[in-house]
């Protein structure tokens, strides 16, 4: 695979996900991690500050997580994006035009309320490329 996008929230299940797209990533390929949170509109917020609180939770998780990986051959890049997770996750893995989208299947993120194995679900069903849901 030569361009693989990961849902990456800091769960046992991404971190799975992670572990596998690695595995799967041609030697010269892109991996693109990607963490979704929800929108400011959400009514998950209850004020601005809350929202940004979050996104830049999900910046340095995203921003460590590439650290821990470090030098490889493939070229890492991370991405965090607002709104529905499987909404979004399908529009990146689109734009993108990534080979393989990974997602953990359980677990609880740690960017939102929102559980993995309903991610994946929505992605599964909905996405137009090809999904693997790691256990």
């Amino acid at each position: 695979m030569k361009k693989i996008l990961v849902g990456f929230d800091g769960s046992e299940g991404s971190e799975q996900a992670l572990n596998k797209a690695m595995m799967l990533l041609d030697e010269y390929g892109e991996l693109i991690l990607l963490a979704v949170v929800p929108s400011p509109a959400d009514k998950s917020f209850v004020d601005a500050e809350a929202y940004e609180t979050l996104k830049k939770k999900a910046e340095v998780l995203i921003n460590d997580t590439i650290q821990d990986i470090g030098v490889h051959e493939f070229t890492v890049t991370g991405m965090v994006e607002e709104g529905d997770p499987a909404a979004k996750i399908i529009d990146v893995a689109n734009r993108e035009k990534v080979d393989l989208i990974v997602l953990g299947s359980r677990g609880t993120s740690e960017l939102g309320h929102y559980l993995i194995g309903s991610v994946a679900n929505k992605v599964v069903q909905y996405a137009a490329k090809p999904v693997m849901v790691v256990r």
